[in-house]
């Protein structure tokens, strides 16, 4: 599926670049531009600048460059259909589609038919759930001290230990492989069954309000106890977070993420609506990522026992990565959020979400274990784990306050876990000289720069000044462009400007839909597009630099066909190429002389 150039470019005049990028970097004023820290490499001295003008940005640092879409794909690990879907949504503008294939076409329906089955199916369970057949499935959430307006705010609901669902769906039209796409039945032994049996149900609803689908708790000794949606065309588990189509309207400045379902629902009915729960132990990049979309802040409330802990340092660490500010709440006497807040009430939780550990608290605690700091073995490795994690703080004053107390708690000299510290501080650097960093499946190189070939360079000063078009009309054409890549992109500016319109940046966007690889060319001429006004002056060059490269290139086309003409023995027609060989090379001869006149 794809969208029209005109939605997209209207997408991108309502998402004012500036705007965007504030909601995840704190942006200020620095004469026609913006400056802040990139989000994209960790760095004390402001080396990202954005261009409201040009509605571009690029980072000095690590040359991560862009416009508003890109940066949204970058900064939330979105494809360019995803990221376009994100800004149309942030912006409400409705997308259009171009005509779809055969395929595209069908992908399409069952997607839209996914959505609607998986409604009717959220309607039947919790119309279940009051029925006589749902009586002890009520009875049980009523026990666990959900009040009717939380089980109806939920949705949440009964699968009844027949087939009744399936039935019942056959009733309105719907064929069973395609509940069995949906994830609702299962095939066994010739014949389709309810997936989701003799079960309590939660719809698990994603941002936009849609049923993607269902986690279901056995209301028996069943295994396994909580049976969720299979993948499908519509519900990836690592993807989506229970209740964010609620947490999302918080006007919290965090979201503290549990475990489970009943975690999240019972401190919502307890008036902390801020909760999301990451549907199992592990929080994944891609939940992370949605997280931030929203919320820069974070508390992790995970279950004490051991599977709880080890899913709390996985989350710390993908959160980490993406510069989300964490804190980790520890639950007296090994109490779920849910046990908790039913036994102590909603103020005692507050009071433990405001006194919850930072980062590096909670892991120092945990590297703790299992030490005897009596022996010097375990004195080195604790000093050594705790270092790693002190390197990767960039607030100085912090980095001090945590080696002090490091070096207190394996009763060695502060400088000792310093030098430590700043060991780790430096591998990390080299690291990030080769590599400064990297986003999606893209991996930018920080020696990119110096490669922007002067096909790039032409095609921002084109953008950057429409008025240069002038001095390559009739001079340089497409087919004279090295990197076939590029050709769309010169094409759709000179047919513009041919055309007697203006030209800019967002109007060749779109054209990154058609082709996935031409993100980092595009990437390249925005980076060129930062550096244009001190370019301007060297059109003339560049325009040389064009001709003489595909001067070049065809000058040992020649010599190729010389070579085999020569072994053919063909003489008329080496003869030939030899000529066409020495008027090439004396055009690339007028061209030198011409730049030493320019540049003497």
């Amino acid at each position: 599926m794809a969208y029209t150039r005109e939605s997209i470019e209207k997408v991108i005049e309502a998402n004012d670049i500036v705007d965007v990028i504030s909601d995840y970097v704190e942006l200020k004023r620095a004469g026609k531009e913006f400056r802040g820290l990139c989000p994209f490499h960790r760095e004390k001295t402001p080396s990202f600048m954005v261009s409201p003008t040009k509605q571009v940005y690029h980072c000095f640092g690590c040359n991560a460059s862009g416009n508003v879409v890109t940066f949204i794909m970058d900064i939330e690990n979105l494809s360019f259909k995803e990221a376009i879907e994100f800004l149309a949504e942030r912006a409400g503008i409705p997308l259009e589609e171009v005509d779809l294939s055969e395929e595209e076409a069908k992908r399409k329906k069952i997607i839209e038919e996914i959505y609607r089955v998986n409604k009717i199916a959220a309607l039947f369970f919790h119309r279940k759930l009051f029925s006589e057949e749902g009586v002890k499935a009520l009875e049980y959430l009523k026990s666990r001290g959900l009040s009717s307006t939380t089980i109806k705010k939920f949705g949440i609901g009964y699968a009844p230990s027949n087939d009744d669902l399936l039935n019942f769906l056959k009733g309105k039209g719907y064929k069973e492989n395609f509940l069995s796409k949906a994830g609702l039945v299962v095939y066994k032994s010739g014949k389709y069954y309810d997936r989701f049996k003799d079960r309590v149900m939660f719809p698990i609803i994603d941002v936009r309000g849609n049923v993607v689908g269902f986690g279901g708790r056995a209301l028996d000794d069943s295994l396994p106890k909580y049976l969720n949606t299979p993948e499908t065309e519509i519900f990836k588990k690592g993807k989506t977070l229970f209740a964010i189509n609620f947490a999302k309207k918080t006007q919290d400045d965090k979201f503290i993420i549990v475990e489970g379902y009943m975690d999240a629902i019972s401190l919502h009915q307890a008036g902390i609506d801020c909760a999301v729960a990451s549907l199992g132990t592990a929080l994944t990049e891609d939940q992370a990522r949605l997280i931030k979309r929203y919320k820069k802040n974070v508390v992790i409330a995970y279950d004490a026992d051991e599977a709880g802990v080890n899913a709390t340092l996985r989350g710390l660490d993908i959160l980490e990565k993406l510069n989300i500010n964490i804190k980790v709440l520890s639950i007296p006497e090994g109490k779920d959020p849910d046990e908790f807040i039913k036994k102590e009430g909603s103020e005692a939780f507050r009071r433990l979400v405001e006194n919850a550990e930072s980062l590096i608290e909670f892991k120092s605690k945990i590297f703790k274990k299992g030490f005897d700091f009596e022996k010097v073995e375990d004195r080195i490795i604790y000093v050594k784990k705790i270092a790693s994690e002190i390197a990767k703080i960039s607030d100085e004053v912090k980095r001090e306050v945590y080696i002090s107390a490091a070096a207190k708690t394996a009763q060695i000299p502060e400088n000792a876990v310093r030098t430590e510290v700043d060991r780790f501080v430096k591998r990390e650097t080299e690291k990030k000289q080769k590599f400064m960093y990297r986003t999606g499946n893209i991996r930018h190189n920080i020696y990119s720069s110096s490669k922007i070939s002067p096909e790039k360079y032409l095609i921002a000063l084109l953008l950057h000044d429409n008025n240069l078009y002038h001095k390559i009309k009739g001079v340089i054409k497409p087919d004279m462009l090295e990197d076939s890549k590029l050709k769309p992109i010169f094409e759709e500016i000179v047919s513009s400007l041919e055309g007697g319109k203006q030209v800019q940046i967002k109007d060749i966007v779109y054209l990154i839909q058609e082709e996935d690889n031409l993100i980092s060319d595009f990437n390249d001429i925005v980076k060129a597009l930062f550096e244009a006004e001190d370019l301007s002056q060297m059109v003339d060059d560049i325009l040389q630099k064009i001709l003489l490269n595909n001067l070049a290139r065809k000058r040992e086309e020649i010599r190729k066909e010389i070579l085999n003409a020569h072994l053919l023995g063909d003489v008329e027609k080496e003869r030939e190429l030899l000529i066409k060989l020495q008027n090439c090379e004396k055009e690339m001869l007028k061209i030198k002389d011409g730049q030493k006149e320019r540049n003497p």
